[in-house]
């Protein structure tokens, strides 16, 4: 199943250090990830996050 940016799961995984399943699991709402993961996810995609008080 390709994800944003055209990278599947299984090379979002690879990028990351992290199980194919996992990256399902977030893709389905069913784990929440880590901030620490997040930026992991981020950076394997060409992104970054911005953390904002509320």
């Amino acid at each position: 199943m390709p994800t944003l940016r055209s990278l599947t799961q299984a090379e979002l995984a690879r990028r990351i250090g992290a199980d194919k399943s996992y990256i399902s699991r977030i893709e389905r709402g069913l784990t929440v990830p880590t901030v620490a993961t997040l930026y992991k996810i981020a950076a394997a995609m060409g992104m970054t996050v911005e953390l904002r008080p509320i």
